[in-house]
């Protein structure tokens, strides 16, 4: 029986726990940034062969909220999650933890359950939604 509830994937960014739509997700991956680039989490990565620019979230999502650079500094973002996008170049962006994939409704108040954690969902900013 197939299910009629939405799929997402959930992170974890600057204290905020966000979910996203994963059918806007190209790829997750673990690549924990090396100390000199942690100063600086934002810029090139290269993984299986392809660069990712990797932004702030707040550039790549929609969330109502702004990051700040103090906070993201003394933090370890292990995590990248790579946007599906119109252009040909992949973009994403680091995080401190993941959760999911899993299955939710979108609550009236735009948040979704994942396990006892109430997650506020998010969407890609206009220009790179697929």
């Amino acid at each position: 029986m197939k299910s009629n509830l939405m799929q997402w994937l959930g992170f974890e960014v600057d204290q905020y726990k966000l979910a996203i739509p994963l059918g806007l997700v190209a790829s997750v991956f673990y690549s924990p940034p090396n100390p000199e680039a942690q100063k600086n989490p934002y810029g090139l990565e290269v993984h299986e062969g392809a660069p990712i620019f990797l932004l702030p979230p707040e550039r790549l999502l929609v969330w109502g909220f702004e990051s700040t650079q103090a906070l993201l500094q003394n933090r370890v973002l292990p995590w990248v999650i790579v946007l599906k996008t119109n252009e040909d170049a992949s973009v994403g962006f680091r995080v401190e933890k993941t959760f999911g994939p899993f299955e939710a409704p979108l609550n009236i108040d735009r948040t979704v359950r994942y396990g006892d954690q109430e997650l506020i969902a998010v969407n890609p900013v206009e220009e790179l939604h697929v």
